[in-house]
Formats: structure tokens, C-alpha cells, sequence
């Protein structure tokens, strides 16, 4: 009985489980804590890097640098269709014009079937509905008047000839001679707004003819055939069909807008085009300069210089290029859209030498914002963050925008200085380049110092912000460790726990063994076999203690 006692064991407590086995929670915290150290790391890395900001100098330089460029391609695409049309044809409308138009060969061919048609007796005067007859002398009247078709904004957005408008079958419409030279170059709509008081004005000229008539040395038969052409005159203007007038207007400015909103539309999207590639060209040109040059820099700084060392600094060079392609496609995306909406607005753009480059900056800002806001990699940072950031955007655009009008203001001042007019190939006067520097110099400072400000608030606010990360992370961190020792020590409670319970089992299964051993030995009869039982016995003892 005592060795009984000796041997026995408490019951103990079943392992924790809940579906998983202690390895597999052991190995899924261990994983975890990989990872959160992991992240921590990166935080710790990320930190030392908001820790070494750009100074004032380099942020100067590098705004300075982007105005300069970014001047230059705007100052390569801000002539609109409509200036740059002004540009090559500064001469105003004249009598001279007007006749080259009726010169040209259609016109002269609309002219000869209609007066063919007035010898057949079959012509009818477009304006008033009635037929021409022999005595009325007829005239071919541009309907859309060919002063109106020249001075066109949109026709000159097109390029199209203002005679290869004004001489379209549609605009063609003969009428008599009188009414002709009464309608001159206005519109219909104008005609027939100004009907009345030119109809009392012409009865009022009938009566003066007719009095100078009777008041003239001509025979009777002299005054009446005077008298029935001054009333032929005056009747071929009052019977003016104002619907039919507005009619044949409406019909023949429906098919000259057709012709110029396709030239407009073709026209605008190949400039679209050209100055997107423009705009792309220049920024890229400027961000591999500026990436080579701080390369360079780099180099002449390090103290132990090697070609190998400068072939590996123009290689990251390159690298930082290609890594700008995006923002090169965007700004000429933006460019693209910037054009198409100053030509839309083009006749008030004609106003303002460089409003095209105020729309396209304006356009360029609020992309590159939308661009950033929508921009997987900043969902995560803190609103403050996000704002100051899209100040920077903001500042660059308001700062671009300054740019430009005192470049144009400087311009014009120095545009006094005779040898500032010198006009050089492909890039403007010498004035306009000498502003643009000024200009980009001047905002460029400014700007910088206004970026540099909010790059200083952003470094706090982002030591800030990582800082309460890595506390996150390092309490997610200990958390993980706490419940990865909690795992580790139930593993050892459960071991410790099986290793009790299969001491207890064998101590059981050797009472059942020896007691049985003891039956056999004391109270079995049969003593033949007691030596094989004691044998067999043993051997099973001896088999528990292994």
C-alpha cells in the first residue's frame, strides 16, 4: 500500500484547444510577429528618412529649375489658333478682299447660270419670292455677308479661306440689284430688324426723287419713265419677304458652321497634339537635365572619384527619368485638355496674349490634385498630411500662374529696349525669353520658400504620425510576444500535463500486472505453470519499464 502511494498521481487540467493544435497557434504567432517586426523596421527606416529634409537651397533651386521649364512650354503652346491666324494675316477687311473673293471661279460660275437663268426669264429673287423680270438688273448677294465671314474668330480656327465660305452654294442667293445694294454687308438678321425705319426712310427718298423729277427740264414722257423707275426701285425693297430673307440665312449659316466646326475640331485637335508633345517633350528634357546635373553633383562631391562611380550615379539618373515618365504623360493629358478648352473660349483668349497658358495651368493643378488625392499610396496618410500636400500642388500652380503675367508684364517693359525686340528662331524675342527667366527666377523663389514652409509643417506632422506608429506596432509587437509566451508556456503545461498522465497509466497497468502475479503465486492450484505465468509476468513488467 505505501508503494501504492508513493506512485500516485493528481489528476490534472485538459490542454487548452479550440479547434487549433498548440503547433499551428505557435506557428501563426510566430509568423505575425515576423511581420510586425518587419513593419517596425520599415517605420524606423521611414522616419530616419523624414528626418534628413531637403534644405531651403535645394528646394529653391529645384522650383526654380521646374518654373523654367515649365514657362518654356507653356510660352511653346500658348498662341491660339485664332492669334497665330491674326499673326500670319494682320491686314483688316477691305474693298480689295472683298473683290478677290468674287473673283474666285465659283462665284463667277454661280454668277453666269444666274444671269442665264434671268434671260430664260426662270430666275426668282430669293429674297422676295417673285420672279425677276427683264427690266430688274439682277445681282449674286453673298447671304452671310463676306465682311462678317472674314472677321470670323472661328473661321480663323478652322483655317478656312473666307472665300471658300462665302462662294458655298448655300450662301449664294440672287436678288435684284436695288435690294442688294440696300442690304450691303449686313446680316438678315440685321436687315430685317432695321425693316421699318428703312422703309419709312425709303418713302421718304422716293418722295425726294419724285419731287426732283417734276422739278427737272425733262420731257413728260422723260419724268414718267424717271417716276416708274424710282417707284421700281423702291417696291423691289419693300417687297422683301422677311421669312424668306431669314430662311435662306438660317439655311446658309447652318452649312458654313458645318465646314468650320469640322475645321475647328480638326484643326484644335492636331495643335491639341502638337503641344501635348511639346509640353511632354520640354518637362522630360528638363527633369533628365536636372537628374544628370544632380548626379554630376553628386559625384564632384565624393571624395573618392571612379568612372565606375560616375557610370553608377548617371545610371540612377536615368533610373529617376524613367521613373517620371507618368508625370510627363499627365502634364501632356493636361496640355492636351488645356488647348482644346482655350480654343473653345478661343475669341476670348485673343484678349490676353497668354490666357491659353492660364487655362492650361489652371488645368494642369487640378489634375495633378485629383491624381494625388485618388492615388492608392496616399490613402493611408492622415488628412492634415493630404491638405499640406495639395498645397504644395496648389502653391506650384498659383505660383506658375504669377509666372506668367509677370512675364508678360515684363515683357512689355522691356520691349522699350530697341535690341530687346530681336526677334530669335523658334524661341521668341529677346525680350520674351529674358522675361520668362526673370518671371520663373523671381516665382520660383517665392514658391519655394512657401513649399519649403509646408515641407517643414509636413516633417513634423509625419515624425508625429510615425512616431504614434512605431508605439503601435511595438505594443502590437509585445502583444503578439505575450500571447506567443501564453502559447509557449501552455505548451510545456501540456507536456508536462501528458507526461503525468502516462506515468499514471503505467503505474496502474503495473498493479493489474503484479496483482495478477500475486493470484497466480498464492492462490492459483495449478503450480505447473506458475513458473511460465512468473516468466511471462515479469516479461510484461519489464516491457511497461522500457
Amino acid at each position: 500500500m505505501s508503494s501504492r502511494n508513493e506512485n500516485a498521481v493528481y489528476d490534472v487540467v485538459e490542454p487548452y484547444n479550440e479547434g487549433l493544435s498548440i503547433e499551428d497557434i505557435e506557428a501563426s504567432l510566430n509568423a505575425e510577429l515576423e511581420l510586425e517586426l518587419s513593419d517596425l523596421s520599415l517605420l524606423e527606416d521611414e522616419r530616419e528618412k523624414i528626418g534628413d529634409p531637403d534644405n531651403l537651397g535645394k528646394v529653391i533651386m529645384d522650383e526654380v529649375w521646374t518654373q523654367f521649364g515649365n514657362q518654356i512650354g507653356l510660352d511653346m503652346t500658348n498662341e491660339t489658333l485664332i492669334q497665330a491666324y491674326n499673326r500670319e494675316h494682320p491686314e483688316k477687311y477691305s474693298k480689295a478682299i472683298g473683290d478677290a473673293i468674287m473673283q474666285d471661279e465659283r462665284y463667277k460660275e454661280a454668277n453666269r447660270k444666274m444671269k442665264q437663268q434671268h434671260q430664260d426669264g426662270t430666275l426668282t429673287n430669293s429674297y422676295t419670292g417673285k420672279k425677276l423680270d427683264a427690266s430688274t438688273k439682277p445681282n449674286l448677294d453673298h447671304g452671310v455677308p463676306r465682311k462678317e465671314l472674314y472677321e470670323n474668330d472661328r473661321r480663323k480656327q478652322a483655317g478656312i479661306d473666307t472665300k471658300d465660305l462665302a462662294n458655298k452654294k448655300e450662301n449664294l442667293a440672287p436678288t435684284s440689284e436695288s435690294l442688294n445694294k440696300s442690304k450691303r454687308e449686313k446680316s438678315a438678321k440685321q436687315y430685317i430688324e432695321e425693316r421699318n425705319q428703312r422703309e419709312a426712310s425709303l418713302r421718304k427718298q422716293n418722295e425726294a426723287a419724285h419731287k426732283k423729277i417734276n422739278e427737272s427740264n425733262m420731257s413728260e414722257a422723260e419724268k414718267r419713265t424717271a417716276h416708274e423707275k424710282a417707284d421700281k426701285r423702291m417696291q423691289d425693297k419693300l417687297d422683301l419677304n422677311s421669312e424668306l430673307m431669314a430662311k435662306q440665312d438660317a439655311a446658309a449659316r447652318k452649312a458654313i458652321n458645318k465646314d468650320i466646326a469640322k475645321g475647328v475640331a480638326k484643326k484644335t485637335a492636331q495643335k491639341a497634339g502638337k503641344d501635348a508633345l511639346k509640353i511632354m517633350a520640354v518637362n522630360a528634357l528638363f527633369d533628365l537635365l536636372k537628374s544628370i546635373m544632380n548626379g554630376l553633383i553628386r559625384f564632384f562631391k565624393e571624395k573618392h572619384k571612379s568612372f565606375k562611380y560616375f557610370l553608377t550615379e548617371m545610371k540612377e539618373s536615368i533610373k529617376k527619368f524613367i521613373s517620371h515618365i507618368a508625370s510627363f504623360i499627365r502634364s501632356g493629358v493636361s496640355s492636351f485638355v488645356g488647348t482644346v478648352v482655350s480654343e473653345i473660349f478661343g475669341p476670348i483668349v485673343s484678349m490676353f496674349k497668354k490666357l491659353a497658358s492660364l487655362i492650361k495651368q489652371g488645368f494642369s493643378s487640378l489634375i495633378d490634385v485629383i491624381h494625388y488625392w485618388g492615388a492608392k499610396e496616399n490613402k493611408n496618410k492622415s488628412l492634415s498630411v493630404k491638405i499640406a500636400e495639395i498645397g504644395k500642388l496648389v502653391t506650384a500652380g498659383v505660383v506658375a500662374v504669377g509666372a506668367i503675367g509677370l512675364s508678360e508684364v515684363i515683357e512689355k517693359l522691356l520691349l522699350n529696349i530697341p535690341v530687346m525686340a530681336v526677334e530669335i528662331p523658334a524661341l521668341g524675342s529677346l525680350a520674351n525669353i529674358t522675361g520668362i527667366f526673370l518671371a520663373s527666377l523671381i516665382c520660383g523663389i517665392i514658391g519655394a520658400i512657401v513649399i519649403n514652409r509646408i515641407n517643414c509643417y509636413m516633417e513634423k506632422r509625419l515624425k508625429r504620425d510615425n512616431l504614434k506608429k512605431q508605439i503601435d506596432k511595438k505594443n502590437e509587437v509585445l502583444q503578439t510576444q505575450t500571447e506567443l509566451i501564453a502559447v509557449r508556456v501552455q505548451k510545456v503545461s501540456n507536456c508536462k500535463t501528458e507526461a503525468f498522465q502516462t506515468i499514471k497509466n503505467n503505474h496502474e497497468q503495473a498493479k493489474l500486472i503484479i496483482d495478477d502475479a500475486l493470484n497466480t503465486i498464492f492462490y492459483d492450484d495449478n503450480n505447473d505453470n506458475n513458473d511460465e505465468k512468473l516468466n511471462y509476468t515479469a516479461q510484461k513488467l519489464k516491457d511497461l519499464l522500457n
